[in-house]
């Protein structure tokens, strides 16, 4: 094979180094320059930033102050296991699961949080309680106690309050740890928030009651059909122990007014807005003018250069 020759680099002219050290030069960023057009266009950077500041601030007056009540609860049941009854089910356990009969422990905290944030519990909540008007104080006319707008479709609807009302009014947050939930009502008026965090927990527990007292007849009257049908003694023992378990459900929910959830610290009327937060938006609104200033006087001196160029 033939050795590969061995190949001389390319020699550049002396005058291409000196061009391509030139353009290097031109393309950095002098910071004295920076720092020299910034002080000199100081004033008009100082009042732009302190117009938009002031703006924000004069807005944010404008804005009405929101308060939040909280209501901190707890689980009222435990999840207990369920292997033992389940394996002392054998044949009938699928029965009983087709019938609708849990033989697990108490209910999903998750499960009843979201019962909580639906659409059907919130709207029950909007009708009795007769909020929109309240939550579109701006379309209703409180003197001729109608809507403002006469056609139904422009009106707020249930589903306009109940947007309103998961977005920007109902909060909810769970410790994961301790299963603690916490529910968030942020308003403008401070008693209402208060009256309507508590009255949501005091209407989900009686909500979910009512639930459990249904579903606990419905299963007795199942059990109670099949215990007629079945004669082996085991079967039958189970069914009893099914029959026993549900009757104590029944028993719990008629008696247990903190059904699914025990308030631990009511709500109570909030001292202090939540929002807005007037000095913070100031001070953001200040800094987001400084920069747009520094911006714009860059823009107008790159802008001032290439003409001159252009025309030099």
């Amino acid at each position: 094979m033939e050795k590969p020759e061995n190949r001389q680099p390319v020699q550049l002219p002396p005058e291409y180094y000196i061009q391509m050290q030139q353009a290097m030069q031109e393309d950095e960023v002098d910071l004295f320059e920076l720092w020299q057009i910034l002080w000199d266009k100081r004033k008009i950077i100082i009042i732009l930033s302190l117009a938009v500041g002031i703006t924000a601030a004069g807005i944010s007056l404008l804005m009405p102050n929101y308060y939040k009540a909280e209501v901190v609860m707890a689980p009222t049941s435990e999840k207990k296991s369920s292997s033992s009854l389940s394996a002392s089910l054998g044949g009938l356990g699928g029965l009983a699961s087709m019938a609708g009969i849990s033989i697990g422990g108490g209910e999903n905290i998750e499960q009843n949080l979201a019962i909580l944030n639906s659409r059907e519990f919130l709207w029950g909540f909007i009708k009795e309680k007769q909020l929109l008007p309240l939550l579109f104080e701006d379309e209703w006319d409180n003197e001729k106690k109608t809507w403002i707008k006469s056609e139904i479709e422009d009106q707020p609807s249930l589903w306009d309050g109940y947007r309103l009302f998961t977005k920007s009014i109902l909060s909810i947050s769970t410790d994961k740890k301790s299963d603690i939930v916490t529910l968030s009502i942020e308003w403008t008026d401070p008693v209402l928030a208060a009256e309507w965090a508590n009255h949501l927990i005091e209407r989900l527990n009686i909500y979910l009651r009512n639930q459990a007292i249904q579903r606990t007849q419905q299963n007795l009257t199942y059990l109670n059909s099949e215990l007629k049908k079945i004669e082996v003694a085991d079967m039958r023992q189970t069914l009893f122990e099914l029959i026993s378990n549900e009757q104590k459900t029944a028993m719990l929910a008629n008696t247990q007014s903190e059904f699914a959830f025990r308030v631990i610290d009511k709500a109570v009327e909030p001292d202090k807005k939540s929002k807005p937060k007037r000095a913070l938006i100031s001070v953001l609104a200040t800094l987001m003018g400084g920069f747009l200033a520094v911006l714009i006087v860059f823009i107008k001196r790159a802008i001032k250069k290439r003409n001159e160029e252009e025309n030099g």
